[in-house]
């Protein structure tokens, strides 16, 4: 299966470069303790996003030749070294690496074979949204956009988006939605967010997309360890459940 660690839950957004060792480490025991075999994503939080904002890399914006590439590349490595620190710290064996454009381009069966392999030997393979070079700059590369491909080579049987929230609200209301479709998804009418990735209407897109490929997605509070658990598991959770 596949988990996306939101940058919003494992950093605070509002500090620059302020890591979260203890929800980290709460939602990587989890991962240890379900059992599954879980290949990881992680968001950009506040190491990645204010620098990526400041030099106006993002997903779906103009391409880039920026002088911020180093500094936005390299304020990700930097926070996934501390995510795999503390996975390590949780009983994991984190295996981490760059998706340099190897998801995108890489094909489908090579990519999946080598993620298989790593998953086969124990190992807890962890990547993270990037800056990638594009014909004619560069551009950001989500980690919501990394978990899409990994549906599609890797077919697994669910995704679980860790989240700063407890799931996908009623537009009108704070009510949780606890079921979603892909066409029900299509016809809500979505706020695109503030980061250089797309914010919630990216997720629910690729979660749509996702699910259409026969993967159930869940959006969980990644606050509430419980719950995240009961999403690794495939249980019945508090949160949100995305499927065709």
């Amino acid at each position: 299966m596949v988990a996306k660690l939101g940058g919003s839950v494992i950093t605070d957004k509002t500090k620059n470069s302020s890591y979260r060792s203890d929800v980290t480490s709460a939602l990587a025991e989890e991962i240890a303790s379900s059992d599954e075999s879980v290949v990881v994503v992680h968001g950009g939080g506040s190491f990645g996003h204010p620098l990526a904002k400041q030099y106006g890399l993002s997903a779906d914006g103009p391409l880039q030749a920026s002088t911020g590439v180093s500094q936005t590349r390299g304020a990700m490595y930097e926070l996934n070294s501390l995510v795999c620190k503390t996975m390590g710290e949780s009983r994991l064996s984190p295996y981490p690496f760059a998706p340099f454009d190897a998801v995108a381009a890489s094909g489908p069966v090579p990519t999946s074979k080598w993620l298989r392999g790593l998953l086969k030997a124990g190992l807890t393979p962890v990547t993270f949204g990037d800056v990638t070079l594009q014909k004619g700059g560069f551009k950001v590369l989500s980690g919501d956009m990394i978990i899409l491909e990994l549906a599609r080579i890797l077919k697994p049987d669910r995704c679980v988006f860790a989240l700063d929230v407890d799931g996908v609200y009623e537009e009108s209301s704070r009510m949780i939605i606890p079921e979603l479709t892909p066409s029900k998804i299509r016809r809500m009418h979505l706020p695109r967010g503030t980061d250089a990735t797309g914010g919630i209407a990216l997720k629910l897109d690729v979660a749509a997309r996702a699910a259409a490929l026969g993967t159930t997605v869940c959006f969980v509070s990644g606050y509430r360890r419980n719950e995240f658990s009961k999403a690794l598991r495939g249980l019945d959770f508090y949160g949100t459940i995305v499927r065709a």
